[in-house]
Order: structure tokens, then sequence, then C-alpha cells
């Protein structure tokens, strides 16, 4: 599952819940309760032994309408409570007493208040779903679903907030086409959840704007640098940068504004990878001839994003990989590696890789391998590993395939955010 479909579903979720109300998502067993324990109370008045009473099933069915339905079909199931009250006490005369007045007054009175009551729950309801979709539209716009191909490479990516309520949190990714080739950038905040986005918009907004004019991925990861030290500045002014929200990193630690992260580049010159890493977990490279390997970022590793005024000296040259057709990638955050089985072992992502489309036996076990397919198996499999993935998990699938490439039609500049 992509996270262009996780997207859709919850808009689809959001619509339904405004036109369906809180209870769209309640089975419709559920809703037919107050109907129902009405049904019960006149069934059981009138074949159980007079000397027993049923009526506080009407006042339990007004109750219950409140919490399930709509202020309007409180009033409705009121309004048949009452009704239903007046007739049992005809109908069974001996157990009702003959002034049924300060029963059916206090019914009405609770009829009054459990419509008061779903008028409020309804207003909260409306607001909640309000906010939720203008969170929803930010987020999407930080974390923008990746097209199937940019130029010779095809992309398939999911993404899962640790924050369950949240479609982002502190990983990111974004991918455009360029003059300089097919860019792509994943990597992982400090910090998780709802706390972490307004790092995540610095980092992509920066990358977006760099990818397309920077000469080189030093010069993209230089300006994604600055931006995270204008953050920095924000916070040590006291600004409000996400840190001081719930689950952010408070002004004190604006020093501890980082972010590990890898980035891509996949040059016109046909087959030519380029890869810069700052301090991010290595990437799986699933060669087209089966052999599955960890892409070792080598001696030169670079400090993550935020800390080039730590490294003693400058960056290192991106490292150059040469790719056949079918060769794919697997990039992802440490909430896969570090997702832990209830023994607790770590999730072995290459070796689980490996077993799934490597070599076995000198037959390799996948004769082709679809982008969108490795990111299901790699997001189904972690799943059922882990006792419970309690940290932000990004997986992109990168694969190298310059026969349709021709095919494509979209401009330099259009890609995925």
């Amino acid at each position: 599952m992509g996270t262009g479909s996780v997207i859709a579903e919850r808009q689809d979720h959001a619509g339904r819940a405004q036109r369906g109300g809180r209870t769209a998502w309640l089975p419709r067993w559920v809703r037919l309760l107050p109907p129902g324990l009405l049904l019960v109370a006149l069934v059981m008045e009138l074949s159980a032994p007079p000397r027993y009473s049923f009526a506080s099933l009407l006042t339990a069915a007004v109750v219950l309408a409140a919490l399930l339905s709509r202020s309007v079909l409180t009033v409705v199931i009121g309004g048949l409570a009452i009704a239903l009250l007046v007739s049992m006490h005809v109908l069974v005369e001996d157990v009702y007493p003959d002034d049924i007045t300060g029963p059916v007054i206090t019914l009405v009175l609770v009829t009054g208040f459990a419509t008061a009551l779903a008028r409020v729950l309804e207003r909260t309801t409306l607001q909640l779903v309000q906010v939720q979709a203008v969170a929803e539209a930010t987020q999407r716009a930080l974390l923008r679903p990746l097209p199937d191909r940019l130029g010779p490479v095809r992309l398939a990516g999911v993404y899962r907030a640790a924050d369950e309520a949240a479609l982002i949190g502190g990983d990111f990714y974004s991918a455009r086409k360029t003059p300089h080739g097919v860019r792509v950038i994943v990597g992982d905040v400090r910090g998780k959840g709802i706390g972490a986005t307004e790092s995540v918009a610095t980092i992509t907004s920066a990358f977006r704007e760099a990818a397309t004019s920077g000469p080189s991925l030093l010069e993209v990861a230089e300006r994604i640098e600055r931006a995270m030290a204008m953050d920095r500045l924000d916070l040590e002014a006291g600004g409000s940068l996400a840190g001081n929200g719930p689950g952010g990193t408070p002004s004190g630690l604006a020093g501890e504004l980082f972010a590990t992260a890898v980035l891509l580049e996949f040059a016109p010159d046909g087959g030519l990878l380029r890869v810069l890493d700052r301090g991010h977990p290595p990437m799986c490279l699933i060669r087209a001839g089966g052999d599955v390997t960890l892409l070792d970022p080598g001696p030169d590793y670079a400090l993550p994003l935020g800390y080039a005024d730590l490294a003693p000296a400058p960056d290192p040259q991106p490292k150059e990989y040469r790719l056949a057709e079918g060769d794919t990638l697997v990039a992802y955050s440490d909430g896969v590696t570090e997702a832990r089985s209830k023994r607790g072992g770590f999730y072995p992502l290459e070796q689980r890789l490996a077993e799934r489309y490597g070599m076995v036996d000198g037959v390799r076990t996948r004769a082709a391998i679809e982008p969108a397919e490795v990111v299901s198996f790699v997001s189904r499999d972690v799943t059922r590993w882990a006792d419970a993935v309690n940290d932000d998990m990004v997986v992109v699938v990168l694969q190298y395939r310059p026969r349709a490439a021709a095919g494509d039609t979209r401009p330099p500049g259009h890609g995925a955010g």
C-alpha cells in the first residue's frame, strides 16, 4: 500500500464522517440499538407477567440514541419512547400507576437533555473533521505521493507514522526529475510523530528547490543544511518550531536539530547512480541477477544533516555505482530495521529480501521484481515480525528501468514531492 492510497483512504474516511456523522464507522447493528431497545421493551411488557416492568429500557434507548445518532433522531426516539410509555400504561394498568405524569415528565426531560448532548457531540465532531481535513491537506503538501515512474526510474513507497492519527511524522522522502537526473531523498529527523513534521517541512521544501537547480548532490545537501540552520536560529531565539509542542524538540535542544538522510542521483548518463549518505542506514541493492547486498557508504561516512559545522573535513564526494537494468534499491528508515520481534530480535531486512528475491540453490526465487510488490512485502513482513511498531517507518523502492523511459513525456521539472 503506497502513500497515495493511504492519503486517499483518509480523505474518503473524512468525507464519510462529514456525510454520515460521528457514527459513520459503526456497524449498522450498533446504530439500530435505540429503536431495537424500544421494540424489546414493548415485547417484554406484553409477554412478561404483569408484576415485571421494563420501562427503564425506554430511558436507556433515548440516552443511547444521543450517543449513536443525530439530534433529530434522538428527538424521534424520545417521542416514540414517550408514546410507548403511555401505551403500556393503558395496556398494563395493574403495574403502572394511574397517574403517569411523573414518569412522562421524567422521560421528556431525559429526551431534552439527550437531544442537547447529541447536538453538542455533532458540533464537536464537525469541528474535529474540519481540523483533520486542514491537517491532512498540510500533511499531503509535505509528503506527496510518489509517481510510478520518473524518467528511467520506477518508484513505490509506503509510509507509516508512529502516531496512528497522523499521515506523517519524523520520516520523509521526496523525488524530483531534474535536468541533472532523477534525484531522491529519504531520511529521518530527530524525534517522531506530529512534533517532527515542521522539520520535515523544512527539509523537503529545501530539497525540492535545490534538487532542480543544484549542480551536485553536495550543493543540494548544503542548501538543506542552510535551511536547517535557520530553523536552529529560530529555536534559539525562542521560536515556535514544532519542538515547543508535545513530542517535539524543546527550544533548549536546538543543537540537536538534525536528520539522517540518503540523497540519490540517477544521472542522465545511463546506469550511473550517485549516493550521498548523511548518517542514514545503508540501502539494500537487489541486483537483476539475484544478489542482495547492502550499499556500504565506505569509510568516508558523513555526519547527519544539521551537523555540517561539526565535521572535521568537507563532506566526501558522493559514491558512484553502475546499475544494470532491473537493479532495485530499497531505501528505508530505522523504524524498519529497529522493529523488534517478541524475542527481542531486530528485523533482518537484508536477509528477508534475500530469501524472497535472491537466489536459492542457484535459482532466483522471483523472475521479475515489481517495486510496489517489494514495498507491500516489507510493510507486511515488518508488521508480522514486530511485536509492535512504535517508530515512524518509511520504505522507498527504486528500480532502474531505462527501456520505458522513452515513453515518459513529463517535463524535466516534474516530480513528486
